[in-house]
């Protein structure tokens, strides 16, 4: 099916790998051009130079930059409408996460950090990005984690932040719409990624087999699955999709599937 998104524009945030990476993919795939983003500039160029290899070069474009350093934010806006102007149609903003960290060992420099990297980093991709979209409309997409509904142990940090991001998401769908630009969350469960990598290096307690085992879908995700819902929600004919927060994660937010014996068994 024929997304209508040839010859839009895009920026990704955390391009470099995992599900930013899986993401600048698909977007590609239908035609767009892409702007991918990271901290480091190796791995993006290397994310890039791939990229490049599979879809040209001429449509994709890496740029090194701190998402919690507002000039790099308005540089990759600046760099992308040079590059693809004089428009930019879809903003995907991601980017890890908040330290994992028990209550009594966040300082208020961890949550001012925390902040600054997460909540603002989309507060200014969005005051960057959002004069730069068409009056044919646009879509801004948010991929935040699913801890934001399911707070745990050690997740306080994220949890905070990332309802803060729902919450700001959901208001700018609210002043965004008549402007015919959606706005959109993803609440990302366990998928198949380097994080999920870094996860197991500290626990090796855990595995990518185990993890998946509690879901109901039986297994983590692979990035491929949640890119493909990315590129339907960005695209234009689904741009009466807005304000919703959806989560993407097998299944884990409805039940970690557990079974019970029926009564009428035991008669």
């Amino acid at each position: 099916m024929d997304l209508g998104l040839t010859g839009k524009v895009a920026i990704v945030g955390g391009g470099s790998d995992g599900l930013g990476f899986a993401i600048a993919d698909r977007l590609l795939r239908e035609g767009a051009c892409v702007t991918i983003f990271a901290r480091r500039a190796e791995k993006v160029a290397a994310a890039a130079a791939q990229l490049a290899d599979k879809y040209g070069r001429e449509r994709i474009l890496g740029v090194a930059a701190d998402c919690s350093v507002d000039a790099d934010i308005e540089h990759v806006t600046a760099e992308t409408l040079q590059r693809f102007g004089p428009a930019v149609h879809v903003l995907v903003t991601n980017d890890g996460g908040p330290p994992i960290r028990r209550i009594s060992e966040l300082t208020d420099d961890v949550w001012l950090t925390a902040f600054e990297r997460h909540f603002f980093y989309v507060v200014r991709s969005v005051r960057t990005t959002l004069p730069h979209m068409t009056t044919e409309g646009g879509s801004i997409l948010n991929v935040v984690s699913g801890v934001a509904h399911r707070p745990a142990v050690g997740m306080a940090a994220p949890a905070t932040v990332w309802s803060a991001v729902i919450g700001y998401a959901q208001t700018l769908a609210l002043e965004a719409g008549p402007h015919n630009i959606n706005v959109n969350t993803l609440l990302t469960g366990y998928f198949d990624t380097p994080l999920i990598d870094k996860t197991i290096d500290r626990q090796p307690e855990l595995s990518k087999t185990r993890l998946g085992s509690g879901l109901p879908m039986g297994r983590i995700g692979q990035p491929r699955e949640f890119a493909d819902l990315v590129g339907a929600l960005v695209a234009p004919n689904l741009r009466f999709v807005t304000g919703a927060v959806i989560p993407v994660d097998g299944g884990a937010s409805i039940g970690m599937g557990a079974s019970f014996d029926s009564a009428a068994d035991a008669k």
